[in-house]
């Protein structure tokens, strides 16, 4: 197995899309510093589920995304996929069929990871697991960078074992053996829930037990106070059913009773329909005389006010006529004095005039309007005649007074004419009258009669429809009473139904025999002895054998999961007995390997991985004594030793389980040349088992590559990849 091409987007500062391929099984990654070569050793890293940004070279896990630089926007997301050759099956189980396999790791701003393997979604263990065994686990020696070096040679006991352990391909086993103890403390825990659980049954058990016996207790005293309360309802039963026909022969009697009050209302009404057809007749008579009296009434006041008008027109015509009088006087007066005042007639006289005359016409002006008018044209002449003209003309003046005096004289006679005509015609009406008020006084009398009869029919109508309110009450009595007791005998009906219904619930009880008195007593203190029970769970019986079923089960888990502890103790014993023996054999071969690698690393020399002590889980110390010197502290090695010594182990380990690759990023910097080529020469001898990548800056290890990745950084922040194959590189050279 190798690795084929890497894949990277957006990842540090390689945020075009870009596939670098792996060719050749020494491939030197070159290029000046700063220019992202490293940045390649962490893409491979972070896919394989790395999460700690410190050893990824970041502050945060969002640091990996392509930031942006001068000339580039950032980037939102970030994805590097690994492409493995598995043409050799290294990996199994349900990879075996695949001769290629992929990991992909993608990640957002949000800092959630999306992770496929075969370009199936995945999760981060499944990735971790995939790599168990092989090297590249979690406690991987494939990629040695230029800070593990120096702690590689300074680890920890523990974590140098956790070495072997990897290159024993035996972190699987732990792996599963931390799952077996997570499943037996889960198992444990199980296993103490459920005998909570059973010992809690186990009192719910006698407390039912207990309640089932009071149950089964309660039933027996319940049977028997059954069979005397059937006894005492077929007692009640007898006595209802007595009672019930009793109140049916009432009621046939007082059904009876209201026949006979019904046929003496009918007679009643019979007599009240004739009274009230007789009392219907009187009033329609009454009202004929009565109507006859009120026309004869208002014919009399008619007479009466058209005496009234005649009267008043009498004394109208009366007092014009003292007025003409009055006026004839005063004319005969002008006469007589016309030569002495004439010089002052047409002051004092005609304003005397004008005041008479108008007050004069008017009362005529109505009843005579010709006159008024004759007197205005009299008035008219004699202003423009006799006053308008002068004082030469008294002649025509006295002309037009004997004019008036003429039309005064006239009216005179016409109103005593009209006086004679209203009296005549007055006393002609005056005899109707008297007839009128005769025969008004006869209808009075009718009327009265009339009155007085039908006084006597209200009367006797009235007593009528008192016998019939009388019978109406005393039937309604009666049908109270017939209600009460209908009520009576229904209410005594549902007694029997119900006492019939509470029957039927003791068909299953059997009858006894004896007195109500003394069974009733009985009764009372049966029913004391149960209340005195106390609370009754009468699902006790169901619930207890649903516990002991319950306790059944639980005991059946507990021994399951018992035997299931037992199984995954052994199962621990095992994998820890099959883990020391691979661990054991593991480290002899690695020493053994040792014993090879560092003298070949520094010309003779010898190291070796010794245990601190004889516990199954004793970390490891690595010695090492340098050619020509004696055993010395690891700490007090130059960096150029140190970083021999940890390829040594780190070669040792690939010996014993090569990883599919191994990543070198300038682990040569502190070597001389001497070094470097017994470096090189190593990594020559094992690439025959082991892919090598490495990152160097010194020229003998680009020399004895056989591909070369150029990284080159054009664009400020930006890394490009140039791929050369060096052999055919040095063919086109030699050429």
């Amino acid at each position: 197995m190798r690795l084929k091409s890497l894949k990277l987007a957006g990842f540090k500062s390689f945020v075009d899309p870009i596939q670098i391929e792996f060719p050749g099984i020494m491939c030197g990654i070159v290029g000046p510093n700063g220019c992202g070569k490293s940045n390649i050793i962490d893409a491979i890293k972070w896919v394989k589920g790395e999460l700690s940004a410190k050893s990824l070279r970041s502050e945060s896990l969002q640091d990996v995304i392509f930031n942006g630089s001068d000339n580039r926007k950032p980037v939102s997301h970030c994805s590097v996929e690994l492409s493995f050759d598995n043409s050799e099956n290294f990996l199994g189980g349900e990879y075996l069929k695949f001769n290629e396999v992929s990991v992909k790791r993608e990640m957002g701003r949000d800092g959630q990871s999306t992770y496929f393997i075969n370009n199936a979604v995945a999760r981060r263990r499944d990735v971790q697991d995939l790599f168990l065994g092989t090297g590249l686990g979690s406690n991987s020696y494939a990629i040695i960078e230029q800070g593990i070096i120096s702690s590689l040679v300074g680890a920890k006991p523990e974590e140098l074992r956790s070495y072997v352990e990897e290159a024993a391909g035996i972190t699987k086993y732990k792996e599963r053996k931390r799952e077996t103890e997570s499943r037996i403390r889960r198992t444990a825990e199980n296993i103490s829930r459920l005998k909570d659980l059973e010992d809690e049954v186990k009192r719910s058990i006698r407390r039912l037990n207990a309640e089932a016996n009071l149950t089964s207790k309660y039933k027996k005293l319940r049977t028997q106070e059954q069979e005397f309360q059937k006894f005492l309802i077929q007692s009640d039963l007898r006595d209802l059913e007595k009672r019930k026909a009793d109140s049916e022969k009432e009621n046939k009697s007082i059904d009876t009773d209201i026949e006979g009050v019904d046929a003496k209302k009918l007679s009643i009404v019979s007599k009240r329909d004739v009274a009230k057809t007789k009392l219907m007749e009187g009033l329609k008579v009454l009202e004929d005389e009565q109507r006859k009296f009120f026309e004869t009434g208002a014919k009399i006041s008619l007479v009466e006010e058209k005496e009234k008008t005649t009267k008043a027109k009498i004394e109208d015509l009366t007092l014009e006529k003292e007025k003409i009088i009055k006026n004839l006087a005063n004319l005969n007066e002008s006469q007589h004095s016309e030569g002495e005042e004439e010089k002052n007639f047409p002051g004092d006289l005609q304003k005397t005039l004008q005041t008479k005359i108008k007050a004069e016409l008017s009362l005529l002006k109505i009843e005579k309007p010709e006159i008024e008018k004759s007197i205005g044209t009299s008035l008219e002449k004699f202003w423009r005649d006799g006053y308008k003209v002068g004082i030469g003309k008294a002649s025509d003046s006295s002309q037009t007074l004997s004019a008036l005096k003429k039309q005064f004289e006239e009216r005179l006679v016409s109103i005593e004419s009209e006086i004679i005509q209203i009296n005549a015609e007055n006393k002609s009406g005056n005899s109707g009258l008297s007839d009128l008020i005769q025969l008004r006084k006869d209808l009075e009398l009718k009327v009265i009669d009339f009155r007085a009869k039908q006084d006597e029919s209200n009367d006797e109508l009235r007593l009528l429809e008192g016998e019939i309110s009388k019978l109406e009450t005393q039937k309604e009595v009666i049908i109270k009473d017939r209600n009460e007791k209908e009520l009576n005998k229904r209410s005594l009906e549902i007694e029997v139904n119900e006492k019939l219904d509470r029957l039927k619930a003791f068909t299953e009880v059997k009858d006894i025999e004896g007195e109500k008195n003394e069974i009733a007593q009985s009764l009372e203190k049966l029913q004391n002895k149960i209340m005195n029970l106390g609370p009754i769970n009468f699902a006790a019986p169901e619930t207890l054998e649903a516990e002991k079923k319950r306790k059944e089960t639980l005991s059946e888990q507990i021994l399951e999961l018992e035997t299931s502890l037992s199984k995954l103790d052994e199962a621990i014993k095992k994998i820890d007995k099959e883990s020391n023996k691979s661990f054991h054999e593991c480290l002899n071969a690695v020493n053994k390997y040792l014993e090879e690698m560092f003298p070949k690393l520094f010309g003779g020399g010898f190291s070796k991985l010794k245990l601190l002590d004889d516990s199954e889980e004793s970390g490891l110390v690595l010695m090492a004594r340098l050619p020509g010197k004696k055993n010395t502290k690891l700490s007090q090695l130059s960096g150029g030793e140190k970083a021999l010594t940890a390829l040594a182990l780190v070669f040792s380990l690939f010996s014993i389980n090569p990883a599919p690759f191994c990543l070198l990023d300038e682990v040569d910097a502190p070597l001389d040349d001497d070094n470097t080529m017994r470096f090189i020469k190593l990594v020559s001898e094992m690439s025959s088992k082991v892919q090598f990548i490495f990152v160097t800056h010194n020229k003998i290890s680009m020399e004895k590559s056989s591909h070369l990745l150029g990284v080159t950084m054009r664009d400020l922040g930006v890394s490009k990849v140039v791929s050369v194959d060096v052999e055919q590189a040095m063919e086109l050279a030699q050429s």
